[in-house]
């Protein structure tokens, strides 16, 4: 190794404001690579784990995404947005009772997410458990009183209680 080799070697701080700044631009493959290089520096930063959830998420590789979800839960297993976004990942694939359990998850670390009793409230709702549903609509807006798109999905499901 040479005497400047060290000089051109980008930290992982370095990969992780790279991707950051790919993803917001639009570039999810160059933000992965990023990710994936911040990564095997860094193994076990959950946020990592995380964001390339999020990036595999972009690319429509869903699978691989909620793999990483895991390995960000795995590590973190308080990582709130990393169980919320599982649970979308999930509900994506049609598997609403994982789904339901994510964002029970991401509830019970930050109560006041709105965005995961809503995103409860739907899969609830793809379950047929209408009732639940409706609680997790009015958690969501509780929360969020201008919560626009809960109170709609709200009234769709009171509508077929009655």
């Amino acid at each position: 190794m040479g005497l400047f080799d060290n000089l051109f070697k980008k930290t992982a701080d370095q990969y992780h404001k790279e991707g950051v700044d790919f993803f917001q631009h639009g570039h999810y493959s160059q933000a992965l690579v990023s990710f994936d290089k911040e990564i095997a520096i860094k193994p076990d930063y959950a946020k990592a784990w995380s964001n390339r959830g999020f990036v595999l998420e972009k690319l429509g590789r869903y699978a691989e995404a909620v793999a990483s979800y895991d390995k960000a839960i795995a590590i973190n297993p308080k990582d709130e947005v990393a169980w919320n976004k599982r649970g979308v990942v999930l509900y994506m694939f049609g598997r609403y009772d994982e789904a339901v359990a994510s964002f029970d998850k991401a509830i019970a670390i930050s109560p006041n997410n709105a965005i995961a009793w809503y995103s409860r409230g739907t899969a609830l709702y793809k379950l047929g458990r209408l009732s639940e549903a409706v609680v997790s609509y009015d958690k969501a807006i509780a929360i969020t009183p201008d919560f626009t798109e809960a109170k709609q999905t709200r009234e769709i499901v009171l509508k077929k209680l009655t």
